[in-house]
């Protein structure tokens, strides 16, 4: 609902569900208010905090994508050189890795 409420948020069936929920839920309420719902844009950063390698501030690259009117992919990367590049490296190093298979078995 974020998503297309970053999209459009004016839309009036977006704009009726949302103050429905608010009346109706206090959870959702409590969840909804925190946040400034806004479209993201390309050159925006975001701050994270992993478990493993702590804060990291990653920029952003949004595409849209062809024939999926209103949806966009989103890319989050670091600067190489950065500390937030090395921890980006440092967790692909110790991600989980499946076992390569033979090409013959890859296929369904």
């Amino acid at each position: 609902m974020r998503a297309l409420a970053g999209t459009d948020p004016d839309a009036p069936d977006l704009a009726g569900l949302v103050g429905e929920l608010l009346l109706k839920s206090p959870d959702f309420a409590r969840l909804w208010e925190p946040y400034d719902v806004t479209g993201r844009s390309s050159g925006q950063k975001k701050t994270f905090n992993h478990p493993q390698v702590g804060t990291i501030t990653l920029g952003f690259q949004g595409m849209q994508l062809e024939s999926t009117p209103g949806q966009r992919l989103g890319v989050y990367l670091a600067e190489p050189g950065t500390a937030d590049y090395d921890a980006m490296v440092l967790l692909d190093m110790t991600a989980p890795r499946q076992a390569a298979r033979p090409a013959a078995q890859q296929q369904h």
